[in-house]
């Protein structure tokens, strides 16, 4: 039986690279919700209690688990990371099943994840790496450490509990900033005075914490109080500005949050000219302070 020719081949290869998925490129950000919408907790225990992630709490399950791929530092060179495969995940042995051929071939290696990876990072919100570690991630080494993995998926052993995951994905956010940043944001956060267009008082200088509240729920000063009923429902308790609500931003990825105060949204305004690229990234990150006990990761000074 002759094997296919070579034009054959080469239509297989263009239809399997066809068949890949594709990462849009626009810079349009989908509008967030105005309220949180969630009948139960999102982040809560077993019980269905709210729960608020501790960092130190997920650096014991990490460091005890995770590290063993993901490395102590999170970098992803864990002891076991150079032996992990990812199965059934070969371009080859995919293009010969494509045109009606069974070859072997061997499993690529799979990469644990690098923490430290600001655009990997900023592109994730806490819900899907809740995702990721609760069911696995299919076709690689990352199995799931929740009761049922995804198709594809093997499970990792032990069982986390619901706690456990949410406190050790916190943890693994930790990596991504550092305690200077997170003292640079809250000094912008509570001390930088910028404009702001208020109903009935025209434009007026006021602090982040002056609208949002300097514990993140949207009560801050007098001005908050006039903004909120345009923003947010006070009776709720909940809703955009108001960054302790957990579940809310649990949802939300570092790329929306920054958008939102570059460009602005609504009555609030944009602040790309007067705060720069990283002032902005450091009052992102210390914005998800106020739904996380937050501790710098070990090596990291405080």
């Amino acid at each position: 039986m002759r094997g296919p020719s070579v034009p054959l081949l080469i239509i297989g290869v263009l239809l399997l690279a066809a068949c890949q998925p594709t990462v849009g490129l626009s810079p349009r950000i989908r509008p967030l919700a105005d309220v949180s919408v969630e009948t139960e907790p999102l982040i809560a225990d077993e019980a269905g209690r709210p729960l608020v992630p501790s960092a130190l709490e997920g650096r014991a399950v990490f460091e005890r688990i995770c590290a063993q791929c993901h490395g102590v530092e999170g970098v992803g060179d864990g002891p076991l990371a150079k032996f992990l495969k990812a199965p059934q995940k070969n371009p080859f042995t995919d293009t010969m099943r494509l045109l009606g051929l069974q070859v072997k071939g061997a499993d690529l290696p799979s990469r644990p994840a690098n923490f430290h990876n600001l655009v990997q990072m900023r592109l994730n919100s806490p819900f899907s790496m809740y995702e990721t570690i609760t069911l696995g991630r299919a076709h690689t080494a990352m199995p799931a450490f929740g009761p049922r993995p995804a198709y594809g998926a093997n499970r990792g052993s032990p069982i986390l509990t619901d706690a456990q995951r949410w406190n050790v994905l916190f943890y693994e956010w930790t990596f991504a900033t550092s305690p200077q940043t997170l003292a640079l944001g809250r000094s912008l956060y509570e001390g930088r005075t910028l404009p702001v267009t208020v109903e009935g008082l025209g434009q007026i200088r006021t602090t982040c914490a002056g609208c949002h509240g300097a514990r993140g729920d949207g009560r801050g000063g007098e001005f908050s109080q006039v903004i909120g009923r345009n923003l947010w429902g006070w009776n709720l308790g909940q809703g955009v500005g108001i960054f302790a609500d957990r579940d809310f931003m649990a949802k939300r990825k570092p790329t929306e949050l920054y958008a939102r105060i570059a460009d602005g949204h609504g009555l609030m305004p944009g602040y790309k000219q007067q705060l720069t690229v990283d002032e902005i990234w450091a009052l992102v990150d210390y914005l998800w302070t106020f739904g996380y006990i937050y501790t710098p990761p070990r090596g990291q000074q405080p």
